[in-house]
């Protein structure tokens, strides 16, 4: 359960972060805690690997490119208010959707393999 609440920690930034950014007082204060909400879940993701309940295969692709797509808009909303950051960050967050998806039927998958063998 411990892990967990990082990973609910770092969510619980992000979300924060967001929020700070679309209220535009503390774009900067916001964009920092977007970045510790990210690490907290990478931190998150890699206890599960050290742990053996997951072992990255090619949807940490899903990940990457998700995170690339989404920062990068973030970056480019700062400067420009168009329609292309936008698209960036939504294409960001649905590749990082498909990897939460998969990384759930992954590590869930795990666990039930671990039970059943220890019956």
């Amino acid at each position: 359960m411990k892990s967990k609440g990082l990973l609910f920690g770092g969510i619980f930034l992000l979300i924060i972060g967001i929020v700070m950014r679309k209220a535009g007082s503390f774009p900067q204060a916001g964009l920092m805690l977007i970045f510790t909400g990210v690490a907290c879940k990478t931190i998150y993701i890699f206890s599960k690997i050290k742990s053996g309940e997951y072992r990255p295969g090619k949807e940490l692709l899903f990940l990457a490119f998700g995170l690339v797509l989404f920062m990068t808009g973030l970056k480019i909303r700062i400067d420009d208010q168009g329609v292309f950051p936008l698209l960036l960050i939504i294409s960001g967050l649905l590749l990082k959707i498909l990897f939460i998806i998969k990384f759930i039927m992954i590590t869930r998958s795990a666990r039930l393999m671990k039970e059943q063998a220890a019956k």
